[in-house]
């Protein structure tokens, strides 16, 4: 069955070039079931094209403003950045892979059409044709001066592969999905979700969009308590562009993972599926989940989050991978079983002037939450040096805090800097449960020391966790550096001149980057006793792991080799399928 699915997939994968009306579902990364996001119509992208290329359409590139009192006559197109107007453009006006930002008093006498990007609409600003908005981007090359579809971006195919049969318009659509549904892991083996999609525009500012997927996971039954199906039912109702409201409501039978803010989930599944490396672990989750958000500008977002689930540990099964398929695969480690109810708050800060392949700008989040439950069943073997007691009385409750900031700059036309600090983990309450606790090691974020090298688990020796590498720290603290210099192969999609930060496009596809990497870090325990720190410290920064490193990258697809600084390891080489951070 499990070979049967594969087979299927790659049948219809292949079917997808034949078939007009069918598209390839790229689908992000998500800690458990995905969902694939709207994607630009075909049609829209060529009438977007046919536009910028008309004879008669001004061409703008980069960040461009129309003062109060100044008029554009005739069609004008921007691409790769933010245009403000507030004046009056006499026919319509494109923005490609930007915003549009109509202040009070601007005049647009046809159609505003924004293809990746929003649109910020002052009540003084008018508008004499439609208002059109498409916030996938647009992916092109340049032919001179007119722009041309792009390939498609070949290193997405190694994240999610499906096919979609569309109806409907580009404003309206419903869909039938068949594609992968995460990661490739040894608790499920590839999850394939089958089932429609729908995507309404309600009114001019309203969408609702609905996803009914079931799921199945190929690894085979799991315990009497589970078997091979899952499902997701998600509901969103959003409300404007920018700015933007919205709710969400989730129900969920869904394989978690542990400690997922290291490896991206394609990473994680290829280096199972080929290696047999699974390098997170997965619990069981079930039950309903709500969300609220605003955002009141492009780069600022509020997420209110919560959620009520059944949380259960899982074994390790024996899925099917190309390479060590006779060996065994790392146990999964059990987790603290119970109902949980966890509100969260998430604030996003987000000014990154390309969000796969950024170049210029910040981007901050910080994310809080307050988790309980009245039933929790503590896993026993771990040791009060590990761990205190979970109470059992119905007063278990425990806060987590993150921040997770980033900084990208260009400082010369070829090199960039990026820069990285992340901390978090346990802020008050009881200790944490196991599915909750971290660790810090390579392949990432630390990629010259070995999987979980900082874990705090050496004093757990009970059988039940016998190498499964269990992650048990209470708080991560990680800082990363990473210079980028572009070995040029005159060939790119899409650029633009490197002194307009703003004409940053998402979809390059140039020669390589010599990386020159940085990291340090540390997982540790709060408390008194030994191998402990107050809650009010910090570890010393000799104590810290660090390692020094050299890499290539094409487009995310990069050979990174990392030496430890701190502690005699031997050089350790990574092949990644995305960015580092």
């Amino acid at each position: 069955m499990r070979a049967l699915v594969l087979v299927v997939l790659c049948a219809l994968g292949s079917a997808v070039a034949a078939a007009q009306d069918t598209a390839i579902v790229i689908q992000p990364e998500s800690a458990g079931i995905m969902v694939p996001p709207p994607e630009l119509p075909h049609a829209v992208a060529e009438e977007a094209v046919r536009r910028y290329n008309a004879a008669t359409t001004t061409r703008l590139v980069g960040r461009s403003r129309l003062p109060r009192g100044n008029e554009w006559r005739g069609d004008v197109a921007v691409r790769n950045g933010t245009v403000v107007v507030a004046g009056r453009v006499d026919g319509t006006l494109l923005v490609i892979n930007g915003d549009a930002i109509l202040d009070s008093g601007a005049v647009v006498t046809g159609d505003v059409f924004v293809v990746g990007g929003t649109v910020a609409r002052s009540p003084g600003a008018t508008v004499g044709g439609d208002v059109r908005v498409y916030t996938a981007p647009l992916a092109y090359r340049t032919k001179g001066e007119d722009l041309a579809l792009a390939p498609p971006d070949l290193r997405r195919w190694f994240r999610r592969l499906g096919i979609e049969k569309s109806w409907g318009t580009a404003d309206s659509r419903s869909s039938l999905t068949l594609a992968t549904g995460g990661t490739f892991n040894r608790v499920e083996g590839l999850p394939v979700v089958v089932g429609p999609l729908f995507d309404w525009k309600l009114h001019r500012n309203v969408r609702l969009r609905v996803d009914a997927l079931g799921v199945f996971r190929t690894a085979g039954n799991f315990t009497d308590k589970r078997s091979d199906l899952g499902y997701l039912l998600r509901t969103e109702l959003r409300a404007g562009e920018t700015p933007a409201y919205g709710i969400e409501f989730r129900a969920f039978d869904d394989v978690t993972p542990v400690e997922d803010w290291g490896l991206r989930a394609g990473e994680v599944g290829w280096a199972a599926f080929l290696f047999q490396r699974d390098y997170r672990d997965y619990y069981l989750s079930k039950g309903v989940a709500g969300r609220a958000f605003v955002q009141p500008d492009r780069s600022l977002r509020l997420d209110i989050d919560a959620q009520h689930d059944w949380q259960t540990s899982v074994g390790a099964r024996d899925p099917w991978t190309v390479f060590r398929n006779s060996e065994a695969w790392r146990p999964n480690a059990p987790i603290d079983d119970g109902h949980y109810t966890t509100l969260a708050g998430t604030l996003t800060f987000d000014t990154r002037n390309d969000r796969l392949e950024p170049t210029a700008g910040w981007f901050l989040r910080a994310r809080f939450e307050n988790s309980r439950s009245e039933d929790v069943i503590p896993q026993t073997g771990v040791p009060a040096s590990v761990r205190a007691p979970l109470p059992t009385d119905g007063s278990y409750a425990f806060s987590r805090l993150f921040f997770d900031f980033r900084r990208y700059t260009r400082v010369s036309p070829s090199g960039r800097i990026k820069l990285r600090l992340f901390a978090g983990g346990w802020i008050g309450g009881d200790p944490l449960p196991l599915q909750q606790r971290l660790s810090t090691g390579g392949p990432d974020p630390l990629a010259g020391y070995g999987f979980r090298a900082s874990a705090c688990n050496g004093d757990i020796i009970d059988p039940a966790f016998r190498n499964t590498h269990l992650a048990a720290c209470d708080r991560v603290i990680l800082a990363q550096a990473e210079y980028r210099g572009h070995l040029s192969l005159h060939w790119s999609y899409g650029s633009a001149a490197p002194q307009d930060e703003s004409a940053k496009f998402p979809f390059t596809l140039q020669g390589p980057d010599l990386v020159v990497l940085a990291d340090a870090g540390q997982a540790w325990l709060v408390g008194s006793g030994p191998g402990r720190l107050p809650a009010d410290r910090l570890p010393t920064l000799g104590s810290w792991l660090a390692d020094l490193g050299l890499g290539i990258d094409w487009g995310g697809l990069g050979l990174y080799v990392a030496k430890a600084v701190t502690a005699g390891e031997p050089l350790r080489f990574t092949l990644r399928l995305d960015h580092r951070f």
